[in-house]
């Protein structure tokens, strides 16, 4: 399953590339960015992720802070949050390692040409290698036959350029699968391994495949801004010396054509990284500035509705002092009406009837007074 769905998709794009530019370190280089291209999408949710987690850098802090006694408790609490945000905080790093099921296969494929590249069985293999001019040109190079068509593709690749002509015609039910590859690139052997021991061009390619993953990965550290807590920054700095120090391994020990691809995707993704950074920078900043102004407009609506209750509390309170005062003032002005009425069709009374006016004269003195 892994050759059917990784391996052979893999060569049979670089065998296209190849034969669209005849030339197996442009094809490399092609591989290299398309690839990029596909795990674009994936590299556009690493950052969103990163820059979520970087907002989150306060509130981190906090629990962090309160919570340094009690691991526990700071665990549950740090889920608690993730899950509040919707924030996965692993997700910036699961994207980074999609590239690496794509770089083992491209080694296989690097590394056994005729079976990936060519599609030749093993039986087809063998037939070339009976060939006179293939035994002849293979033990010309020191290469040994019985180990030739399982570990020394590379070898038997260039020896059939060499012979593609009469490889053609000796085999020709073979003719459509046989590739004549050059592994010549801006002057280097793409198939050579470069040595430790001896110092020259290509033990170079692994010195600038390091330095640019290292490069790379302090590019993206800067961009996603300082770890938010102390676990992320071991993570950090694990990944900044590892990617690296691969690199540097994986240059001594494969082709110099999975350096080459280690170096293009290095650059693309130094490129991509710069170009995300700027676009989710600009985002979050115009993000950041809505909420603040929605935020300083709730406020402001707040306040102003306090204001207007406040005054509308205040308004209340002098209707009802009013009401009360008219109410005062009716009484006052009936009762002066009344007492009026009553003087002018007082009789003549006795000792009663003063009485009665003395009453009424109360009545209306008390809602003076009240007034």
């Amino acid at each position: 399953m892994w050759n059917a769905l990784i391996v052979q998709p893999i060569a049979w794009l670089l065998r296209t590339l190849y034969e669209l530019t005849a030339s197996y370190g442009v094809a490399l280089l092609l591989f290299t960015l398309l690839m990029k291209i596909v795990f674009l999408p994936f590299g556009i949710k690493s950052k969103k992720s990163m820059y979520a987690m970087q907002r989150l850098a306060p509130k981190l802090k906090e629990l962090e802070a309160r919570y340094k006694n009690d691991k526990d408790k700071y665990n549950l609490e740090l889920q608690k949050l993730y899950k509040k945000e919707k924030v996965n905080p692993l997700s910036g790093c699961l994207w980074t390692l999609l590239p690496f099921p794509i770089l083992i296969a491209l080694f296989d494929v690097v590394r056994r040409p005729l079976t990936n590249l060519m599609r030749l069985s093993s039986e087809q293999i063998s037939m070339i290698l009976a060939n006179p001019a293939v035994s002849e040109s293979l033990a010309s190079r020191g290469v040994d036959l019985g180990n030739a068509a399982a570990q020394n593709q590379i070898s038997l690749a260039k020896v059939i350029s060499e012979n593609f002509g009469i490889l053609k015609t000796a085999f020709p039910e073979l003719a459509s699968s046989l590739i004549n590859i050059d592994f010549t690139f801006l002057g280097l052997d793409l198939s050579l391994t470069p040595s430790y021991v001896h110092i020259n061009a290509y033990w170079f390619i692994p010195i600038i495949s390091a330095a640019l993953a290292y490069f790379g990965m302090k590019i993206a550290q800067m961009s996603s801004g300082a770890p938010v807590t102390q676990e992320q920054n071991q993570q950090g700095k694990m990944f900044a010396l590892m990617n690296p120090v691969m690199s540097l391994w994986l240059g001594f020990t494969l082709p110099t054509a999975m350096s080459l691809y280690w170096i293009a995707n290095s650059v693309f993704s130094i490129i991509q990284d710069v170009l995300l950074n700027m676009y989710f920078k600009r985002k979050f900043d115009l993000k950041e500035a809505e909420e603040k102004k929605e935020q300083e407009a709730q406020k402001q609506a707040a306040a102003k509705k306090k204001a207007e209750l406040s005054e509308e509390r205040t308004q209340d309170s002098k209707t009802t002092r009013s009401n009360l005062s008219n109410i005062s003032r009716k009484k006052y002005e009936r009762l002066k009406k009344q007492s009026k009425l009553y003087m002018q069709n007082k009789p003549n009374t006795t000792g009663d009837d003063d009485k009665a006016d003395s009453d009424t004269a109360d009545d209306v003195k008390g809602a003076t007074d009240n007034d």
